[in-house]
C-alpha cells in the first residue's frame, strides 16, 4: 500500500472516530441520516393537567403541650418515690413521700396547745361568772349603804378583768386551732402529689431528679410531668408565608431525617408579633400523637399548605431553562421533529414537578434532557426507548 493511500485511510478511521465519540457525547445514537441533518438527540415528557399542592418544609421542634415540675412544699428527707420515668400519671396521685416524723410530732405539740388553750378558756369563764357574781352582791350592799364605793369599784374593775381574760382565752383557742391547721397541712405537703386542670388524658413522667433517702428542701424539683398526647410542634415562618396561615389549617409532619411515616398536625396559636432578629414569627401546632410515637425534643419537618391548584398544567422540573434572562421549556413539534422555546411563568415547583401559570396549554412533549444544546427552532431526534422507559415509570408511580 502507498504511503498516500495509507494516509488516506488514516484520516477516514480518524473521522469516524470523531463523529462517534461526538455522537456519544451529544446524548444519544443518532442514525447517520439524522446526523447528517444537525439533529439533537433529546428524551421528552408530556406536559399534564392535575391538581397540585405547593407543600413548604419548615424545620421545627417537638415539645410537650403541659409540663409539670413536682416540688415539695416543705423541706425533709424522701422516703419513697412511687413513680419513674415514663410512667403514666393521673392527676392526683401520690408520687414522692416525704418522712413526716417531724412534722407529725408537730402536729401533736400543736393538739396538745390546743388542749391548754381550752383549759385556759374555761378557768376563765368561770373566774368571769365568778367576779360577776362577787360585783352584783357588792353593788346590793353599796345601795344599803353597807358596802363603800371603793369597794364597788374594785369589785367592778375585777369583773372587767375576768371577763378581758376570758376573751383573751377565748382568742388563744382560735390561735391554737390555726397552728393545728397549719401542723396538720405542713403533714400532708409530706405527701407529694400532682394536680393539673382541664385534661383528663394521663401524663408520664419525663425526669426524675432525685432518690430515696435524699434531703431537699422547699421547692426543690423532684419529677417533671410531661402531656404527649397531644404534642406541640414549634417552627418559624417568614413574612411571605405569614398572610395565608389560620389557626385550624392542616400540616403534615415528620420526623427529620425521615423519608416516611408522616403525622397530621394542625395550627393551634400564631404569634402576632415577628422576632426582629430574624424576621420570622412562632407557629405552634397541635399533633395528636395517639399511638405515641413522637416525643418532646425531636426535630421534625412541617409541611405547610401554601398554594393548592385544582387544574394546573404540570411540567416536569427537569424540562425548566432559562434562555435570555427567560424561563421556559422547549416543546417538540413531533411532525416536523423540531424544537420551539415557550415561555413559561412557573407558579411553584413541589418534588420533581412544576406547576405554570401561564401558558395555558403546551402543545407537544417537553425536552427533559438534551435542552442544553437546543435553541429555538433546532432540529431534535427524540429517543423513543427512554422516553417510553419514563412513561412507564411514571405510569407505574
Amino acid at each position: 500500500m502507498s504511503r498516500r493511500s495509507a494516509l488516506l485511510l488514516a484520516g477516514v478511521v480518524l473521522l469516524t472516530l470523531l463523529w462517534l465519540f461526538f455522537g456519544y457525547r451529544s446524548g444519544g445514537d443518532l442514525r447517520p441520516s439524522e446526523a447528517a441533518a444537525g439533529r439533537v438527540a433529546v428524551e421528552t415528557r408530556p406536559a399534564e393537567r392535575r391538581s397540585i399542592t405547593d407543600i413548604r418544609e419548615f424545620s421545627g421542634t417537638l415539645e410537650a403541650s403541659a409540663t409539670l415540675t413536682v416540688a415539695p412544699k416543705v423541706g425533709g428527707q424522701i422516703a419513697s418515690i412511687a413513680a419513674d420515668i415514663g410512667d403514666p400519671v393521673q392527676s392526683g396521685d401520690a408520687l414522692v413521700r416525704l418522712d413526716d416524723q417531724e412534722y407529725r410530732q408537730a402536729l401533736a405539740e400543736a393538739e396538745a396547745q390546743l388542749q391548754v388553750a381550752r383549759a385556759q378558756y374555761e378557768q376563765a369563764r368561770s373566774d368571769a361568772r365568778t367576779a360577776e357574781r362577787t360585783l352584783g352582791r357588792v353593788r346590793s350592799l353599796n345601795d344599803k349603804g353597807i358596802a363603800a364605793t371603793a369597794e364597788l369599784d374594785s369589785a367592778e374593775a375585777d369583773a372587767g378583768n375576768a371577763k378581758a381574760a376570758a376573751t383573751v382565752a377565748r382568742a388563744t383557742i382560735a390561735q391554737a386551732e390555726a397552728q393545728v391547721e397549719t401542723a396538720r397541712i405542713r403533714l400532708g405537703y409530706t405527701d407529694i402529689r400532682a394536680h393539673w386542670t382541664n385534661d383528663e388524658q394521663p401524663r408520664q413522667i419525663g425526669e426524675r431528679m432525685v432518690e430515696p433517702g435524699d434531703t431537699v428542701a422547699a421547692n426543690t424539683p423532684l419529677l417533671r410531668i410531661v402531656a404527649v398526647r397531644p404534642l406541640t410542634a414549634v417552627i418559624q415562618v417568614p413574612e411571605a408565608l405569614y398572610p395565608i396561615l389560620e389557626v385550624g389549617q392542616s400540616a403534615q409532619l415528620r420526623i427529620a431525617g425521615a423519608q416516611t411515616a408522616n403525622f397530621e398536625a394542625e395550627i393551634a396559636r400564631i404569634a402576632p408579633v415577628f422576632d426582629p432578629e430574624t424576621r420570622r414569627a412562632r407557629v405552634e401546632l397541635t399533633v395528636p400523637n395517639d399511638d405515641g410515637r413522637l416525643a418532646p425534643g425531636m426535630f421534625v419537618q412541617v409541611g405547610l399548605v401554601a398554594d393548592r391548584m385544582p387544574s394546573a398544567l404540570v411540567v416536569p422540573r427537569a424540562a425548566l431553562v432559562r434562555r435570555d434572562g427567560r424561563e421556559g421549556v422547549f416543546v417538540v413539534d413531533t411532525t416536523a421533529n423540531v424544537a420551539h422555546f415557550v415561555a413559561v411563568d412557573v407558579a411553584f415547583t413541589q418534588g420533581d414537578d412544576a406547576a405554570l401559570r401561564a401558558p395555558d396549554t403546551l402543545d407537544g412533549p417537553l425536552v427533559t434532557l438534551g435542552q442544553a444544546q437546543l435553541e429555538d427552532g433546532i432540529g431534535v431526534a427524540v429517543d423513543d426507548d427512554a422516553a417510553r422507559s419514563a412513561d412507564s415509570a411514571t405510569d407505574g408511580a
